[in-house]
């Protein structure tokens, strides 16, 4: 019985194995739902039937904006008001309100902590006084301002963001670098550095002056 049983076991896997040789089916294979084969839908570089140019590929007609890059909030998308003046502070969401808009939190500061010491901390220096590396090291290169003088503090939002993205004086644009939502993160982690350099002992938890 047992001898028996090993015999169907081992014809079962030699059946198995024959079935598996890779050789190209002689029949057509079933497709139980055959419009997931042959959807009606046109491919990019596909060929047409109804264009008289055979192409399946369309200039899209003028005007028209792909869905999520319509860039309508000036605020947003370019740190500016509609009458072209610079927001006085980033567009923070509110509500359930979260498209063209940031959510300030400590994560976002965080982010704009490490875009930050990638870009702009090279010229910058990690504490915004302008004393980079780069300035350090290149006799005659004009130095950035600091972050901290009385001029760059009373800053729009829009101003910062606006320097970021198209660049000013010698500093050159970041525009293609930078994603608009990391620049907003930007601004936000200097005015955290602005605020990290003139703190008074009121801004300070009081569970925490002590260790100061």
């Amino acid at each position: 019985m047992i001898r028996g049983l090993n015999l169907l076991l081992v014809l079962g896997v030699a059946v198995g194995a024959l079935a598996c040789r890779g050789e190209p089916a002689r029949q057509p294979p079933v497709h139980l739902n055959p419009n997931m084969d042959t959807q009606d839908k046109y491919k990019a570089y596909g060929h047409s039937e109804f264009f008289e140019d055979g192409r399946t590929m369309r200039t899209p007609p003028a005007g028209t904006v792909a869905r999520g890059l319509l860039k309508d909030s000036d605020a947003y998308w370019r740190g500016r008001e509609a009458d072209g003046t610079p927001v006085a502070r980033m567009p923070i969401c509110a509500g359930e309100d979260t498209v063209d808009c940031v959510t300030l939190d400590q994560a976002f500061v965080r982010r704009g902590q490490e875009r930050f010491n990638i870009y702009c901390a090279p010229c910058h220096d990690p504490a915004g006084y302008g004393k980079g590396t780069v300035v350090l090291r290149n006799a005659g290169l004009v130095p950035p301002p600091s972050y901290h003088d009385e001029t760059r503090r009373a800053l729009a939002d829009g101003a910062i963001f606006d320097a970021i993205t198209n660049g000013v004086r010698t500093m050159r644009p970041y525009a293609h670098q930078i994603p608009v939502a990391d620049r907003w993160a930007i601004v936000a982690y200097i005015r955290a550095l602005q605020r990290s350099q003139h703190a008074a002992l009121d801004d300070v938890p009081e569970a925490q002056r002590g260790k100061l």
